[in-house]
């Protein structure tokens, strides 16, 4: 099922973003907790919808240690064609300190939704909300998530009054036959001594006659304590291609998210076998891929790492063989004197070009020596992003051209990127 998605920009298209300035910011207070919120007011996955960009409404606070943030996104609503009408939505997200208390909280409001592209009749969703909160009480982690619609109308086809159907139970969804069924949607609460997390969806609807889905009005809220230093960014992959000029052909595999306010000391990580390269597989083939991270703090340094590994990767069938890979991004934070950033355990096992071993600078070389139609260039230890808070490696970058097409493409083979940000 491929995910079809109404942005903003398309609302502007069809009904209108409505520019609402954001709630007044009061002033930011740094805690020892990190927090995050989001949330969106419909996304349409599946069917015969048109496919755009982007989730109407959609709002986040990103991961923050301060409390005070007051962020909101509100539309006027929109037309999805195929679907109806999206009424006007209220997103907000919140970040509070009171007293000994520090919450998060994200909060969802759509007027109505309408479906009105089916010759049986009307439907209306009148409103919809939905709220999660996560928070400290001073003793304990608390999280708690609700969601709630306010009636649904019927108005049949030809003559004959509007009927008001029985509002949908989390357990017992509303079946209308030939237009759709409606539900509430999901609701997750979690706490425990390390944090707490809640999310809930408004109300999904599925369409009968098709697989289009509607989610409306989704919520998340994330907080996590013993962040007194700063809050993690960056990802950690084995592999991943795309097309010059940003079309991505394999997405990053597999791919390790850093944990925004840390591991705790622990390396996380995960493995694939191989993936399919597509295009690009009958040139390169890579086997034993892992990716992972790993970070603390205390109250006086954060520091940490993520990593994209392969084990075995082989070129022109065999041409040029490499036997481990790996591309580590490192970043660290020390209170009075500042961050800094390092590729240090970006590494290369034994390299053969030909059944012979050879060294890292000679398989920068290699082309000089091997001729293996398609592939253009070979570097390796390739930084593309680098500050005093955030570094982004390469450990090895193939690009390759398709003669046919004349067009250019990149694989990275171990790609790794770690920030630290003591001032979020």
């Amino acid at each position: 099922m491929r995910t079809l998605v109404l942005s903003a920009a398309a609302a502007a298209l069809t009904g209108g973003v409505l520019a609402v300035p954001a709630p007044s910011q009061a002033a930011l207070t740094t805690t020892s907790f990190g927090m995050f919120a989001n949330g969106f007011g419909t996304r349409v996955t599946g069917g015969q919808l048109p496919a755009n960009s982007g989730d109407l409404g959609y709002q986040t606070v990103g991961c923050t240690r301060k409390a005070g943030h007051d962020v909101s996104n509100n539309t006027a609503g929109a037309k999805v064609p195929g679907l109806g009408k999206i009424g006007a939505t209220e997103t907000r997200q919140r970040t509070v300190k009171s007293g000994k208390s520090v919450k998060v909280i994200s909060t969802h409001k759509i007027a109505n939704v309408v479906l009105n592209n089916n010759k049986l009749g009307k439907v209306t969703v009148e409103g919809l909300s939905s709220t999660s909160q996560a928070w400290w009480n001073g003793s304990g982690y608390k999280s708690d998530a609700t969601s709630d619609v306010a009636r649904v109308v019927l108005d049949p086809a030809g003559p004959g009054p509007k009927h008001e159907l029985k509002v949908p139970g989390r357990d017992k969804p509303l079946v209308i036959p030939g237009i759709a069924t409606i539900g509430l949607g999901n609701v997750t609460e979690r706490s425990n001594a390390n944090g707490a997390m809640s999310y809930a969806n408004g109300i999904y609807i599925k369409l009968h006659g098709s697989d289009s889905e509607v989610i409306v009005g989704r919520s998340r809220a994330d907080i996590n304590g013993k962040v007194y230093s700063g809050v993690f960014g960056g990802f950690g992959a084995a592999v991943d291609a795309s097309a010059l000029g940003g079309k991505v052909e394999v997405g990053k595999n597999p791919l390790t998210n850093v944990v925004c306010t840390g591991t705790k000391g622990k390396e996380l990580s995960k493995s694939l076998a191989g993936v399919p390269l597509g295009d690009a597989g009958s040139i390169v083939n890579v086997k034993g891929l892992s990716s992972g991270q790993r970070s603390s703090q205390t109250k006086t340094s954060a520091t940490g790492y993520s990593f994209g590994e392969v084990a075995n990767v082989n070129i022109g069938k065999g041409a040029i063989r490499i036997e481990a890979i790996r591309a580590q991004a490192n970043a660290k934070y020390t209170k009075d004197k500042g961050t800094s950033t390092s590729t240090s355990g970006t590494k290369f096992g034994d390299i053969y070009i030909q059944d012979k071993k050879v060294s890292l600078e000679q398989l920068r070389s290699a082309l000089s020596r091997v001729d293996i139609p398609g592939l253009l260039k070979i570097e390796t230890n390739v930084v593309t992003n680098r500050s005093k808070k955030l570094v982004e490696v390469v450990a090895l970058r193939l690009t390759l051209l398709d003669a046919t097409e004349g067009t250019k493409s990149h694989v990275n083979i171990g790609h790794a990127r770690f920030a630290v940000n003591p001032d979020r």
